[in-house]
């Protein structure tokens, strides 16, 4: 439990948030309760392991989210400072980074993935610190953990896009090479179902371990009766070894298709971009507003020294916009009180808005606002998942991702 919360101050914060409720406020709170100083956030990420690329996708994407805040005056003049903690993609080393992390006495954590978030999605709600994830982890689609939301659609969303896209593009005979660690495996029921039941047949599902020498078994039986494309879902060492296999044994010839992973430049190297540009195709989220991607964009380069940010970075910097964003509505960093104030100022109705600084302005004129970010609406559900249309994307020669095709919400729910 975070130290100072006790009984009488958790019943003064049950009595603000009566008064506020009462007044009927979705703006911005009379009361400014904010510590001297900067206000600390957390980053919990995988920086180390087999999905260590994964940790640099998010970590780019917080820091331009807290340049872009910091830039701006920080939350009525406290700027945010950040401090570190590697999960090493685990969930047992996750409890120990969070329980590190908490001793900087974090208002909001910004991440972890998939990968991490079961060892610690009930210790948020303990510690009372907001968690602003990214990841597609399906157990996550009907959660109930009251300070964890995920800016970023879950793997399900995603499964049913590439089932979408696969059998609406010449697909209707697949093979499935996923790796077998838990993450992964809970991909492969919301992909059969979407595919299977809209008149896709699945020839071989086979499971992989990861960082092995050879998949050349694996391979000749997914291959065996003509697979029209391959659903995979691997890291990019075990993705080189299994894409060199199915090159030795002549199969690069039918698409790959893969989750947001496969928006990785790492993942297209580890089948050859030459070929990735030919039969590889991931998933990413759709187009992004005009002016939120350009502020987005802005960001990235003071902090990068870049304008072509890395995959899933665009949602992460939203996390930190719209925590920046509730804690100016509520006039407090006490994240009791705060959180709340997430979905008032991301979903409708109000002005949509589309940076920090022109958000705050509304909120400074008392409107109720509707903050559409760089990675699209964040609007949350009553599960706190957001939900938005998909892009099928793939590499360009020069390794640059395009889209290929474009899927809506509308063609989505259709196959829910």
């Amino acid at each position: 439990m975070r130290s100072g919360v006790n009984k009488v101050a958790l019943a003064s914060v049950g009595l603000l948030a009566i008064l506020v409720a009462a007044c009927g406020s979705t703006t911005t709170s009379t009361s400014h309760t904010f510590s001297k100083g900067p206000i600390s956030v957390g980053e919990l990420l995988p920086m180390t392991g087999a999905e260590s690329f994964v940790g640099q996708w998010f970590l780019h994407g917080i820091k331009a989210g807290i340049e872009a805040v910091n830039a701006s005056g920080g939350v009525d003049g406290h700027k945010f400072s950040p401090t570190l903690e590697d999960t090493a993609g685990d969930p047992v080393d996750a409890v120990t980074a969070l329980q590190t992390l908490l001793v900087h006495n974090p208002v909001v954590v910004f991440g972890p993935s998939s990968l991490e978030i079961e060892g610690v999605d009930k210790s948020f709600q303990t510690d009372h610190v907001v968690d602003l994830m990214e990841g597609g982890a399906t157990f996550l689609d009907h959660m109930k953990f009251p300070y964890v939301y995920r800016v970023f659609p879950s793997d399900s969303v995603l499964l049913t896009g590439e089932a979408y896209y696969a059998l609406h593009t010449g697909c209707s005979r697949a093979s499935l090479i996923y790796t077998n660690d838990a993450n992964a495996q809970a991909e492969v029921p919301p992909l059969l179902a979407a595919f299977k039941g809209h008149g896709g047949t699945v020839l071989s599902n086979q499971q992989i371990t990861a960082h092995q020498t050879s998949y050349l078994s694996e391979v000749q039986v997914a291959f065996q009766g003509n697979p029209q494309c391959i659903f995979f879902h691997a890291d990019p060492q075990t993705a080189s070894t299994l894409f060199a296999n199915v090159k030795q044994l002549g199969h690069m010839n039918v698409r790959f298709i893969t989750g947001d992973t496969g928006a990785s430049l790492q993942l297209a190297q580890a089948m050859g971009l030459s070929d990735a540009t030919h039969y590889m195709t991931g998933m990413a989220g759709t187009t992004p507003y005009g002016t939120a991607n350009t502020a987005f964009l802005n960001a990235y380069q003071a902090v990068w020294n870049t304008r072509t940010p890395l995959p899933a970075s665009p949602a992460m910097y939203d996390a930190v916009v719209i925590a920046a964003l509730a804690m100016t509505a509520a006039g407090t960093s006490n994240p009791v009180i705060w959180r709340p104030y997430i979905t008032k100022i991301s979903n409708p109705p109000g002005i949509a808005c589309y940076t920090y600084p022109s958000c705050v302005k509304l909120l400074k004129a008392g409107k109720k606002i509707n903050y559409q970010g760089a990675s699209g609406n964040e609007d949350f559900n009553q599960y706190h998942n957001v939900f938005t249309p998909l892009q099928v994307v793939q590499f360009t020669p020069s390794g640059k991702l395009h889209t290929v095709y474009s899927i809506s919400t509308t063609q989505l729910n259709s196959y829910y």
